[in-house]
């Protein structure tokens, strides 16, 4: 249909809706750190157009495009956000919920098995056979109603498509499969059948290719991470039975890797570093800019440098006419936070997320712990990845999980407390205790 990322947009209006019914509103302990974020984001308009030295000045109101756009995907996760907390288990299960997001990630899996073997087969959505020529023409717009299946990137010196499907980037397919896995690990706990915990670990097997021939790097070094905190935590609690199972699963994990070309494929992009160049000018640039004009609120959205940096990675050439140097605060959402909402904005977005998420970190044990994973993926990425889509919405999700879980301890903790009136005082009645 062509909704693969408006859809989280257009359904967040009747979520909104159903919240701005209810009487009564509850929102999670450090919310005022992401109103505070909110509104650094809004005053943004006011400092759109002001002209800063290296940059291409555009006093159309194109300008206000690119930051309503990024508005509204903060708009809608935090719809969900606040709709996950104001939901009853009985009206919106954890299991129904976290079953869905599993369904998401073997969606995913299998979108980049597409993506790697049927990458050639495309087809129009509807929105594209129903928009006019001149909107589905807009490349920006064409990303995100086109049902492509994959990207067609050079990187190693030849084409090859990278899976991108059901999203709308090769960077985002990888994005989400990191956020994702935690679901689909925490399926797991639903599983009743012996065929249906066999089924499980062979899909898991099978996740593994597409990780690979995605050429995704910030993916590889967020799955190392999430692993090296998952066996910290299992050594600090004493969880050997699980350090075990995760290495044996390793050991499958390196085995499917060498008995198949998918070393070779690793090796290949690892001695192919393609657009560390590019990032790391483009992030310095970034940083340089903000701390010297703006260092509070930043500048309200990205902008388009004058000239290049002098490198195939980040500057258009005979050879390559598609390496025009990116706009300062993309190539990473952590550059965009920067850029967009100044250092102010950065730190209020990242001490609200670790707020949400200390719920998980302090109990291992929790149903909740190992949607910690999602938000350690997310942190390892936030640099390198475009991340203002749908992996910031699953993020989110993750952290309303988070949220019921926290009032449920709470609940809990004053339920322990309220003993009737007769166990202490007696029931009045003549013979009892006083």
């Amino acid at each position: 249909m062509g909704f693969g990322t408006l859809g989280f947009l257009i359904m967040a209006v009747p979520l909104g809706y159903h919240l701005l019914r209810r009487s009564v509103l509850v929102v999670p302990r450090g919310f005022g750190l992401w109103l505070l974020f909110v509104m650094i984001m809004l005053i943004g308009v006011v400092v759109l157009w002001t002209p800063v030295p290296g940059l291409v000045l555009d006093p159309g109101l194109s300008r206000i495009l690119p930051w309503a756009y990024r508005v509204a995907w903060f708009a809608a996760v935090t719809v969900v956000l606040l709709f996950i907390g104001n939901s009853t288990e009985k009206t919106l299960p954890r299991k129904w919920l976290i079953l869905l997001m599993a369904w998401m990630f073997a969606i995913t899996v299998m979108g980049g098995y597409a993506g790697q073997f049927l990458w050639q087969h495309e087809f129009p959505s509807l929105m594209e056979i129903i928009l006019p020529r001149s909107l589905r023409s807009n490349v920006f717009l064409n990303s995100l109603i086109h049902p492509g299946l994959a990207q067609l990137q050079d990187i190693l010196g030849y084409p090859e498509p990278r899976p991108k499907a059901p999203f709308d980037y090769a960077n985002s397919w990888g994005a989400n499969f990191g956020i994702l896995l935690p679901f689909y690990l925490m399926s797991w706990r639903y599983l009743r059948s012996a065929l249906q915990k066999t089924a499980f670990i062979a899909f898991l097997v099978l996740a593994i290719p597409p990780v690979i021939f995605s050429l995704n790097r910030g993916l590889w070094a967020g799955l190392a991470v999430m692993t090296a905190v998952l066996l910290i935590r299992l050594t600090l609690n004493g969880k050997w039975i699980a350090i075990v199972v995760a290495g044996v699963l390793a050991v499958i994990a390196y085995a499917v890797l060498l008995t198949t070309p998918l070393w070779d494929v690793l090796q290949a992009r690892l001695n192919n570093p393609h657009s560390n160049v590019g990032r790391s000018n483009l992030a310095e640039t970034t940083v340089t800019t903000v701390l010297q004009y703006s260092p509070l609120i930043g500048f309200g959205s990205t902008r388009q440098r004058q000239g290049n940096f002098f490198s195939i990675a980040a500057g258009a050439t005979a050879d390559c006419h598609q390496c025009s140097p990116p706009q300062l605060g993309t190539q990473g959402s952590l550059w965009y936070l920067i850029f967009g909402t100044g250092i102010l904005g950065v730190l209020l977005f990242c001490a609200f997320v670790f707020r949400r998420t200390l719920p998980a970190l302090r109990r291992e044990s929790s149903w909740a712990s190992p949607l910690l994973y999602s938000v350690v993926f997310f942190a390892c990425v936030l640099p390198v990845y475009d991340m203002i889509s749908s992996p910031l919405m699953f993020l989110m999700i993750a952290l309303g999980l988070i949220w019921r879980y926290e009032m449920k301890l709470k609940q809990d903790g004053l339920q322990t407390l309220r003993v009737p009136r007769d166990t202490l005082f007696g029931s009045g009645r003549k013979g009892s205790l006083p």
